[in-house]
């Protein structure tokens, strides 16, 4: 057989496989990738060759197009790593589905669906993408006990769902100091009946303290006032008292000036009379 003949017959049988391989994808292969996407998450492990070919042989899908699917399931694990690095979780999901299907043994395509899981659960956190990142860690590890990619994605997980509990618990505890301090208001105010007219007490209340604010205002600017009238009284007693003592000192002075100015008069009419002793003192 010639070359250009074997190219030819190569030829016939990829175009008899990509046309299977259409009429698998356009008749049957969502619902043969649903059934196989279904029967793991029901029996938590990857499923057995006999186990795919019974699933295909209810959809009515031959065995050669399953091979030939099988050899599409490379392309569709390529375009989901281009997906992922867009963070297209729902389209790389959808490819790395159907790459699965038909090649559920494959260690790389599970790890990236793992992780297309994991990527739209941080951004929706929606329980079945929590759910489909466990499976598919399980099978991996199933594969390769000691995955290094499978068990930093559990790790992963666990610490998110840890902070996240963290916070939904400081969120309880406050909500639950709001709730207690509701009530408190509840019983203050006469409970249930009362919540509509909750706010009219509050009023009330407020207006009781700021009369008692302002009365106590007013007492200590009287008590001020009454301070400052009686060290003006005060002080101007004491500038009567100073101005009497002062009085009485320049009359005594006058009194003084008045003594000495009549020694001096004895004292020139009797020079040798002995001078009061109060004359030398001065």
């Amino acid at each position: 057989m010639s070359d250009r003949k074997k190219q030819e017959k190569k030829a016939k049988g990829w175009g008899k496989m990509t046309q299977m391989t259409t009429s698998v994808s356009n008749n049957v292969i969502s619902n043969y990738i649903q059934r196989v996407t279904e029967w793991s998450q029901s029996s938590q492990r990857i499923p057995t060759t006999e186990e795919l070919e019974n699933i295909a042989a209810e959809l009515g899908i031959d065995p050669e197009e399953i091979q030939a699917a099988e050899k599409q399931s490379h392309d569709h694990y390529v375009r989901a790593q281009g997906y992922m690095r867009l963070k297209h979780w729902d389209d790389a999901i959808a490819e790395l589905q159907e790459a699965v299907a038909f090649n559920p043994s494959n260690l790389d395509m599970l790890v990236s669906l793992a992780s297309a899981h994991m990527g739209r659960w941080e951004t929706r956190h929606n329980k079945e993408d929590e759910e489909n990142i466990r499976l598919r860690i399980r099978q991996c590890l199933v594969i390769k006990p000691d995955c290094e990619e499978a068990l930093n994605l559990l790790a992963r997980l666990s610490h998110i769902l840890k902070w996240r509990t963290r916070i939904f618990t400081a969120i309880g505890v406050g909500l639950g100091g709001i709730c207690v301090g509701v009530g408190g208001v509840f019983l203050l105010g006469n409970a249930l009946p009362s919540w509509w007219q909750k706010p009219s007490q509050l009023e009330v209340l407020e207006q009781t303290v700021t009369d008692e604010l302002n009365s106590l205002q007013r007492q200590q600017q009287a008590i001020r006032s009454q301070m400052m009238a009686l060290q003006r009284h005060t002080d101007h007693r004491n500038r009567r008292s100073l101005s009497a003592l002062q009085n009485r000192i320049n009359s005594l002075e006058r009194e003084v000036n008045e003594l000495e100015r009549k020694i001096v008069e004895i004292e020139r009419e009797k020079p040798r009379k002995i001078t009061p002793r109060s004359y030398y003192n001065r």
